[in-house]
C-alpha cells in the first residue's frame, strides 16, 4: 500500500511538473546572437556573441542552441557540429534561475558574401527527461564579408602604372585646402595667390603654391559576368578583390572614385551603382556594396551598360572597366566608348596557370593584371 502511494505521488509531480513545463519552459527565455561586427574582411576573423538568458524562476538543467550558417564562414571544431551544404551547429547550456550565459565563438571568414543565421532553434526537456520540448527563435544579424585586399608587393607595381597613366590623362587643378611651398610672384599668377606675410618680411611679392587635385573622377565598371566556358567564379571573384583594392588606393591619392556593376545586391535585387565619392566612409560603402554582390544570379550582358549610359564628355569620369570577360560585343562596346571621346583603362586579369591568349578586340587602352594570389 504504501508503495502504491509513492507510485502515485510520482505519477503526480511528474504530470504536474510536465505540464509546468510544457506551458512555462520558453516564456521569459530569449537568445541573441550577433557578430561582433557588421562587416568583415575575406581571410580575416571576427566573433559570434551567442547570449542566453531566462528570466523567470523555472530553472532549465538542458538547454540546446541549433543554428544554420553558411559553410563559407568557419567555426572551430566541436563534436556537435556537422558541415554539409551549410554549417549546423548545436550548443549546450544549463541555465538556472533569472541567469543569462554568454559565449564567444571565433568565426573565419573563408569568402566574401553576405551571411546570415538561416535557422535558430531552442530545444529543452522537462527536469525528468519526459518530454523534448522545441521553440523557433529569430534571429536579424546579418554579416557583410568584404573583398579581401590585394598585397601591396602584387599591387605595386601594376597600380603605379595605372596611376601613371590616370594622371597623364587627367588635367590638374589647384587645390586650395592642400598647402605645398612658397615661391617668388610670377606675372601670371593672381593676387589671391599672394602670401603678404611672406611678402612683408622679404620685401618681395611671394605666392602660395597648393598641390594638385584631379579635376576629373575615376568611376570604375565592373563586370561580373564570366564567360560561359568556365563554371568556377574565381577570375569574377578577382575582380571584385581589384575594384576593391584599386578604389581605396586612388581614395588615399586624393582621387574621387565611383562604382557601376552589373551584378546585383543580394538584399536589395538591384545593380549597383554608388556616384564618386572621396572619404573614408564612402571607400567603405563601396566595398560592402560589393560584399553583398550576388553572383548566383545572372548578370546582364556589360555591353548594355557601355551602350545606353549617358556620361558628359567634358566633365565625364575616367572609366577603368574591370573585366575577365572580352567577348565581341564587351569589345566593340568598349571601343565605341573610346571613340566618342571617353578616357579610360580595361582591366584584364590573366592567371600564369592558366594558359589564355584572349585580348580585347581592341588595339590599345587594356592593361594585363596578373593575378599571383
Amino acid at each position: 500500500m504504501p508503495l502504491i502511494g509513492v507510485l502515485a505521488v510520482f505519477l503526480l509531480l511528474l504530470a504536474v511538473q510536465g505540464a509546468v513545463y510544457r506551458r512555462h519552459w520558453s516564456r521569459g527565455l530569449t537568445v541573441e546572437m550577433r557578430f561582433s561586427q557588421k562587416t568583415g574582411v575575406e581571410g580575416s576573423s571576427l566573433q559570434l556573441v551567442e547570449t542566453v538568458a531566462s528570466r523567470k524562476l523555472l530553472p532549465l538543467p538542458w538547454l540546446t542552441v541549433k543554428f544554420q550558417v553558411s559553410r563559407n564562414l568557419g567555426f572551430e571544431d566541436s563534436p556537435h557540429a556537422i558541415v554539409t551544404d551549410d554549417y549546423y551547429r548545436q550548443d549546450l547550456f544549463s541555465l538556472g534561475m533569472y541567469q543569462r550565459v554568454t559565449r564567444t565563438l571565433r568565426v573565419d571568414l573563408k569568402k566574401r558574401g553576405y551571411y546570415t543565421i538561416r535557422s535558430l532553434d531552442l530545444l529543452s526537456c522537462d527536469l525528468l527527461l519526459v518530454q523534448n520540448l522545441v521553440v523557433r527563435a529569430a534571429s536579424d544579424s546579418a554579416l557583410t564579408v568584404v573583398p579581401r585586399p590585394i598585397p601591396r608587393e602584387a599591387f605595386g607595381i601594376r597600380y603605379d602604372r595605372l596611376v601613371g597613366s590616370l594622371l597623364v590623362r587627367t588635367a590638374p587643378l589647384p587645390d586650395p585646402f592642400e598647402f605645398r611651398t612658397i615661391r617668388e610672384y610670377l606675372p601670371t599668377d593672381t593676387l589671391k595667390s599672394v602670401n603678404w606675410l611672406a611678402t612683408a618680411r622679404t620685401g618681395d611679392l611671394k605666392v602660395n603654391v597648393h598641390e594638385c587635385t584631379a579635376a576629373r573622377d575615376v568611376l570604375i565598371l565592373l563586370n561580373v559576368r564570366g564567360d560561359r566556358e568556365y563554371d568556377d567564379d574565381r577570375p569574377v571573384e578577382d575582380c571584385l578583390r581589384i575594384a576593391s583594392t584599386l578604389c581605396e588606393a586612388l581614395v588615399e591619392d586624393g582621387i574621387s572614385v565611383g562604382l557601376v556593376s552589373n551584378g546585383r545586391d543580394i538584399v536589395t535585387g538591384e545593380t549597383a551603382e554608388i556616384e564618386p565619392g572621396q572619404s573614408l566612409a564612402h571607400v567603405r560603402a563601396i566595398q560592402e556594396q560589393l560584399g553583398r554582390l550576388d553572383l548566383s544570379r545572372r548578370a546582364n550582358d556589360f555591353a548594355e551598360i557601355l551602350e545606353t549610359r549617358d556620361l558628359d564628355l567634358e566633365r565625364g569620369p575616367m572609366l577603368l572597366l574591370v573585366s575577365f570577360s572580352c567577348t565581341r560585343r564587351l569589345s566593340d562596346a568598349w571601343a565605341d566608348a573610346l571613340s566618342r571621346g571617353h578616357q579610360g583603362l580595361w582591366i584584364l586579369p590573366r592567371y600564369a596557370w592558366r594558359p589564355d591568349d584572349r585580348t580585347p578586340a581592341i588595339p590599345d587602352a587594356f592593361l594585363r593584371w596578373e593575378v599571383t594570389t
